[in-house]
């Protein structure tokens, strides 16, 4: 019940990621925006979920991970309602914000109360469960948010209805049982002198920022490149995060029963993404290319998610939880960066453009791995 409630609200967090990227065209018809303008939304949550990740990755050890997640979700709550009462374009990009600091209260707070959950027992696949949840959560976006605007009076109607959906959740989740606090002597600034935390985090940013910054921008690019309609074009572009969310407990499986060495796990999801993102970027190509393309790329994006934070975890012993905030900062990175970059790239040159960037940052990652040192290797 406990894995199956933090994956609930996974889905949550995850559904606040994605939730304006289906409505991008009714969003910037109503605030006037341009490509570049609708991309900086996902900037505002995840610049603000990168400064809360670094003063709060001890807090969960101070108040308990079961307090902190709740936290994290009525915050995140907040923010969506705020985002359907928005006036205008600045109050949206605060609204985005208060959803990035809810979703970074919980973040790390989670992966520290699996750890008390299951103790000295192996915890991947429970961890690749609850990582699942974003990529689900934000397919589900992708989905669901056209149907709802359309229901409910528009795109403020349907952010109100999201709203309801994570408040419902922050109160489910206080019927999860309680964990113990493990006090650590470490903080973030050992995490920042941790050379193996950086190169997980550069993983991190291939992998979760690549499929947020990719997910924002795959369903207009279906819309423009094969004119569908913008339902259609939602529901394929969510095959992305769907293989996402299959990706991560596959990943989480394969080393809970040590199928595969965490580093080999990376290099497999970075080359996945790279074959993917070639496919999407063909000139002309018909669309069951480009479908088989975005596949690819989700499940390049997911495989390695528990490879990279029990790695991380293991390069700080003293500051786990330190070490895999600093790997969700490198996603955290990854969106804030890549979705406004792919944004511009479609605006100066073409869907292209913004496929190469993905396609680089993966190959950087891929050549990372000769670097770093894995979590069998640190044990």
């Amino acid at each position: 019940m406990a894995v199956a409630l933090l994956s609930l609200g996974a889905i949550a967090f995850g559904f606040t990621y994605s939730d304006h990227a289906p409505l991008i065209p009714l969003v910037s018809a109503d605030f006037r925006l341009d490509d570049l303008g609708a991309g900086l939304l996902s900037t505002a949550l995840f610049l603000a979920y990168m400064g809360t990740t670094f003063l709060t990755t001890g807090l969960s050890e101070r108040l308990g991970p079961k307090r902190v997640v709740g936290a994290g979700l009525a915050v995140s709550a907040a923010g969506t309602a705020v985002f359907a009462l928005a006036p205008g374009y600045p109050v949206a990009l605060v609204a985005k914000a208060i959803q990035g600091i809810g979703s970074a209260l919980a973040f790390v707070a989670a992966a520290r109360y699996l750890a008390g959950l299951y103790e000295e027992r192996r915890n991947h696949f429970a961890l690749g469960l609850y990582g699942a949840g974003f990529p689900l959560g934000s397919a589900i976006a992708l989905v669901t948010m056209p149907p709802l605007a359309a229901a409910f009076g528009g795109w403020r109607g349907a952010f109100g209805a999201e709203a309801v959906l994570v408040a419902a959740v922050a109160l489910a989740w206080w019927r999860a049982p309680s964990v113990p606090r493990v006090a650590r002597p470490g903080n973030i600034r050992d995490a920042l002198r941790c050379a193996n935390c950086w190169w997980t985090s550069l993983q991190h940013a291939a992998g979760f920022g690549l499929a947020i910054a990719s997910g924002t921008w795959i369903t207009v690019y279906l819309l423009r490149e094969f004119h569908l309609p913008l339902e259609v074009s939602g529901l394929l572009g969510s095959l992305l995060l769907v293989l996402a969310v299959l990706a991560r407990p596959l990943g989480g499986l394969l080393l809970a029963r040590e199928r595969m060495p965490t580093r080999r796990v990376m290099r497999t999801g970075d080359l996945a993404i790279v074959a993917g993102v070639a496919l999407l970027a063909i000139p002309d190509r018909p669309l069951a290319v480009a479908l088989v393309g975005a596949i690819l790329v989700g499940i390049g994006v997911g495989l390695p998610y528990s490879a990279v934070f029990n790695t991380a975890a293991a390069s700080l012993p003293g500051a786990p939880g330190a070490a895999q905030g600093l790997a969700a900062i490198g996603g955290t990175v990854g969106v804030m960066v890549g979705a406004p970059a792919m944004g511009y790239a479609v605006q100066t040159l073409g869907f292209w453009a913004a496929w190469l960037f993905v396609g680089a940052v993966s190959a950087v990652a891929f050549v990372g791995t000769a670097f770093m040192r894995g979590e069998e290797e640190l044990r």
